[in-house]
């Protein structure tokens, strides 16, 4: 293993689907692939099951963590947020619904500019709570100084505003500072606190939204580049969130994982 190992964290806490098991066989396929040394798989109540092969080509530890009760139920918000920010070193986070087309280790190697590193969303035309001034996406993490991660300056920040335990799916649009579940409280601290969490040389390329990105075969490689943005561009990284999942839009590569699970 080099000297200085890629570390990325995931959280898996899917109950069982084979859609879902497939999903995230091409996730962790894809972070082996890419350079990451060692994998950290966060679950609550349901166990992942780890393939072999995955196993034989990174250090993967599965780890259980616990919720917290910061005031409000949703996932994102009592486990994620909390047992992100309790890691104690630091880390490359990536959502279980991406999967990596990019050289981890070019990322790894930027995370010293800055203690946390976050991409804006992007625009995309079809979601409207995307058209609006940029805001973070928390799919993807580069965290290099675990203290800069202060959980309860996070939730002081948005309890100041709005309470979490007075935030319901009826008023999260006026109570949060973008949309979301955690990555409000996150662009709502980073905002409170002066902080530019941008690095200028990881954007959106590193977390590009599977409904404007386009994903085909160059050789035994897989490539991917934007469609339907005024700005085109190579992808390193595809995002798969809300309704945009694999199966729902018949992306090639989850297709390729068929029978591998």
């Amino acid at each position: 293993m080099p000297a200085d190992p890629v570390h990325v964290v995931t959280i898996l806490n899917y109950p069982p689907d084979a859609r879902v098991r497939r999903m995230t066989y091409a996730f962790l396929d894809s972070v082996v692939s890419h350079g990451a040394d060692r994998v950290t798989v966060l679950y609550e109540d349901h166990c992942p099951a780890i393939a072999p092969e995955h196993h034989d080509r990174a250090a993967i530890e599965v780890r259980q963590g616990r919720s917290r009760d910061v005031g409000h139920r949703h996932f994102n918000l009592r486990f994620k947020l909390p047992n992100l920010a309790a890691i104690d070193e630091p880390f490359l986070f990536l959502d279980a619904d991406t999967y990596v087309l990019g050289d981890l280790r070019e990322l790894w190697a930027k995370r010293n500019a800055k203690p946390w590193v976050g991409i804006d969303h992007q625009w995309v035309p079809s979601d409207e709570r995307t058209h609006r001034e940029p805001f973070l996406n928390s799919g993807v993490q580069l965290v290099s100084d675990p203290a800069f991660y202060d959980l309860d300056a996070i939730l002081a920040a948005q309890n100041a505003v709005v309470p979490l335990s007075q935030v319901t799916d009826a008023n999260k649009r006026q109570s949060f500072a973008c949309p979301g579940n955690d990555q409000p409280l996150l662009y709502r601290y980073f905002r409170t606190i002066g902080y530019d969490y941008r690095h200028p040389e990881v954007g959106a390329n590193w977390n590009s939204c599977a409904g404007v990105t386009q994903s085909y075969r160059d050789g035994e490689s897989w490539r991917a580049r934007t469609v339907g943005l005024p700005e085109r561009y190579d992808v390193k990284l595809i995002h798969y969130w809300s309704q945009f999942k694999p199966w729902a839009i018949g992306c090639p590569i989850y297709e390729s994982y068929q029978g591998r699970r």
